[in-house]
């Protein structure tokens, strides 16, 4: 596919006759690369499962809202950079708040587009984010989402990303915290040896290991707070049963969704959240000269920078 005419201003035009436009998604990158196992493994079994029009929550909608805290109306016409896409569930969500979005993955980009279609807005690309064919300086927002912890090298990556957002424009950069809370919690201690393990057979045990973890996670969120922390730290599964989004769902489906998410922590290659003064030393150095107002919001589990 060639790319659309509305995105060829995106790129620099010396870039462009070195993708490869055979296929249905434009590419710079090899289909195999280090996601390949961990996160492909999600997209081939769960494709649909975290896109709001599919499940008929407002889970990923609310989320982006709440973590990005920009109003829905924000996002019309903003023409977006979306630095690792996956399945597509945020690039779904930012489409029909009225953005155009370039959404870049380094691999697996036909299950978003097989989610998404050929939307006039939406323009994806097979490419790494350290080696993007766009023009600085020229988008509106530079958005990543649950990404960047998951690079070999979030430091790199983010420097580099940061490059790409316009003169007084915006960003949101997603990453886990690196607080003590988050990184007490089992899955770093499990990772050291999941990460060994063939993702196949590894899905195949968590899988199997479901339904016993799951009703064990909801006893012990009935004991309160105490349970809720042995939860949190020793038993490696997530369970989202309380969840105010998933309350109408059923136990069979908040179960697929701990499989994915417990599949999400224990499988990738590499999880390397930044810390909030890594955040601020690179954010200083690129966002300030740019004249963006950017701040940083760190919780016990997550890492935000945004404008």
């Amino acid at each position: 596919m060639t790319i659309k005419s509305s995105f060829i201003d995106c790129f620099i035009p010396d870039r462009i006759g070195s993708i490869n436009t055979s296929g249905r998604i434009p590419k710079l990158s090899p289909d195999l690369s280090y996601s390949t196992g961990n996160f492909s493994v999600l997209r081939q079994r769960h494709s649909e499962l975290q896109l709001d029009s599919v499940n008929r929550t407002n889970h990923r909608l609310e989320t982006i809202l709440n973590r990005t805290n920009w109003q829905p109306n924000f996002f019309k016409d903003k023409l977006i950079l979306e630095c690792g896409c996956g399945a597509g569930p945020d690039t779904e969500i930012l489409l029909s708040l009225g953005a155009k979005v370039v959404s870049v993955d380094i691999a697996g980009l036909d299950v978003a587009y097989n989610n998404i279609g050929n939307n006039p807005k939406s323009q994806f690309l097979q490419a790494s984010l350290l080696d993007l064919p766009f023009k600085e300086n020229h988008f509106d927002i530079v958005f990543c989402h649950r990404v960047i912890q998951h690079t070999p090298n979030p430091d790199k990556f983010l420097r580099n990303i940061l490059r790409y957002v316009k003169h007084s424009g915006n960003v949101f950069i997603h990453s886990y915290a690196r607080t003590w809370t988050q990184m007490v919690r089992w899955k770093y201690a499990l990772r050291p040896l999941t990460t060994k393990m063939p993702p196949s057979e590894l899905y195949d045990r968590i899988q199997s290991l479901a339904p016993f973890l799951f009703h064990f996670c909801n006893k012990l969120d009935d004991i309160g707070k105490f349970g809720k922390l042995i939860k949190r730290i020793f038993v490696p599964f997530y369970s989202y049963r309380n969840n105010d989004f998933f309350k109408e769902k059923s136990d069979k489906w908040i179960m697929e969704y701990g499989i994915h998410d417990t599949f999400d922590a224990l499988s990738p290659k590499y999880d390397n959240p930044l810390s909030c003064t890594r955040f601020e030393k690179i954010a200083k150095e690129i966002l300030t000269s740019k004249n963006i107002d950017w701040h940083i919001l760190e919780k016990p589990g997550i890492t935000l920078l945004r404008s």
